[in-house]
Order: structure tokens, then sequence, then C-alpha cells
């Protein structure tokens, strides 16, 4: 079944029962064992959502190449949105284990310390894994050629922006980098990425957003005056931009309140823009469109 936006296709009754059971036994575990949540936490799951991304390309590969890099059986798993779940779970287990092992490997807060060090190392390990092979894949006459310099265009690009609206944030309300830190720059980075790589696929590469919300603003910039000069994709990133914004400035307070669901909750909004925003990425760098 196609649902309209980012191409989200819901897999069968088995394939869903079977990610909401595997998400619900991860949630108890974690609640089980109590992992640290820190700023350094969310910077470790960050590999991860990157991870999340590579698999659904390989999925999108497949579809758009007509070839069977999934197993049929598992394929499902790696669509949108299976593969956020399908990806939290391989996360949470791995966290579950970290948490087992860094607690018991010294004393209980040197231990907890360790945590988050094995989980960001075994993720770090699995994302470039995955994007080694996908370089590799692309480097296949029938995929390829690679075509690095727009990917790097956009990443710059939203390095530069998160730089200076963070910047300006500080100087209207310092307290608000004092308390949102990593996590808000996080938060402004990915959905900016997400805003800036998307209006490059429009304006640039005349790539159809396939997200319906996404398609009307572009649609509202494509009437404007400002079109011929400006393109279609800036309001969306305009948009990107003040709601990432709005949340850092509106929930700093949460994550010095409540430290544990502050990040996570953080974690939770960086997914939501990071994942789509690297999908972007690696596509492009496939020269997919």
């Amino acid at each position: 079944m196609q649902v309209p936006f980012e191409g989200f296709v819901v897999p069968s009754v088995e394939y869903t029962a079977l990610l909401v059971v595997g998400t619900a036994v991860v949630l108890a575990l974690l609640y089980a064992v109590q992992p640290p949540v820190t700023q350094r936490t969310v910077l470790a799951f960050v590999p991860w959502m990157i991870s999340g991304s590579a698999l659904h390309v390989f999925y999108q590969l497949g579809e758009v190449y007509q070839v069977q890099i999934y197993p049929p059986t598992l394929a499902p798993l790696f669509s949108a949105p299976a593969v956020y779940l399908t990806t939290f779970l391989a996360m949470g287990f791995v966290w579950v284990f970290s948490t087992i092992v860094g607690i018991r490997a010294r004393s209980s807060v040197s231990g907890k310390d360790k945590v988050t060090q094995y989980l960001g190392a075994l993720g770090l390990g699995v994302a470039i894994t995955l994007v080694g092979l996908m370089i590799w894949q692309g480097l296949d006459p029938a995929v390829g050629p690679l075509e690095p310099i727009l990917p790097l265009v956009g990443i710059i690009v939203t390095m530069v922006a998160t730089f200076v609206v963070y910047i300006l944030i500080g100087t209207w309300r310092t307290h608000i980098i004092a308390q949102a830190r990593l996590v808000g720059a996080l938060v402004l980075f990915a959905h900016l990425l997400d805003g800036i790589t998307t209006a490059i696929g429009a304006d640039v590469l005349g790539v159809t957003e396939r997200s319906a919300l996404s398609a009307r603003i572009m649609e509202f910039a494509a009437g404007l005056p400002t079109e011929p000069y400006l393109g279609t994709g800036w309001l969306f990133v305009v948009v990107k931009m003040l709601l990432a914004t709005v949340i850092v400035v509106g929930f700093a307070d949460y994550v010095r309140e409540e430290p544990t669901r502050g990040n996570l909750f953080f974690a939770l909004i960086v997914a939501l823009g990071l994942g789509p925003a690297m999908n972007n990425v690696f596509l492009f760098l496939l020269g997919v469109s």
C-alpha cells in the first residue's frame, strides 16, 4: 500500500507485526537495563541513522535497476518506513548489549561512560561498511558513475548554514546554546541538510518531490515572483530551518530539566531530518534521481 509521503510503503501485516513486537521487546529490554542517555549518546545514534538511510538506498537501487539486492523475504524490512524500525531493532539490541558489557567492565560510573563508546563505535563500523559497499556498488558501470560534487556541496552549505543559524540563536538567547548544546546543533544540521538537498534535487536535478507537504510548499514557491531567480526549493529550506529553530528554542529547557527524555526527544527529531537527508545524499552520490 502506497502512503502519499516520502514514497512510504506499508509492509504486510506479518512484517508489521514482527517489527512492532520486536520494537516492544527492545524497548522493554532498554527499560530494564536503563542505559545512560546523554548528549554523547545522541551523537552515538548518528552512525545508526546513516546506516538506516544506506540500507534503504540499497532497497531503492533494487527497485530502480530491477535487481535482487535483498532476499525477497527480507526486502520489505528495508522499505520505508519499515527500515526505521529495522534499524532501531539492530541499534537497540547493540545498545542493550553495550550497556550490560559496559557496566560490568568497570565500576558503575566509569562503565556507563563506556556504553556510549561501544554503541557509537559499532554504529560507526556498520555505517562505514555500508557506505563502502555503496561506493563499490556505484563503481559498477551499470550503476555509476559516482557523482560526489552535489552531495559534497550540500553538506558544506549545510555546515555553514547550521553554524550561522546557531550563532544567531545564541546571540539572541545565549542560554539556549548552553542548554541544547550538541543536540540543538544536530537538529539544525539534520533538517537543514534535508531542506538543502531537497532543494538541490528540485532545482538542479529536476527531481519530483514525493512528499505531499514538501511538494505543496515548492508548488507555492513556483507561483512566487522569486521563482525565476531563486527556484522553488528555497522556501522548503526556510520552512525546515524555522521548524528546527522553533524546536531547539522551545525545547532547550527540556534537555536541562529532563536530560534522558529531552535527549531522546531531540534524537527522534534528528532522525526525522537526517534519515531522509542522507537518503538524498546517497542517491545523489550514485547518480540516482
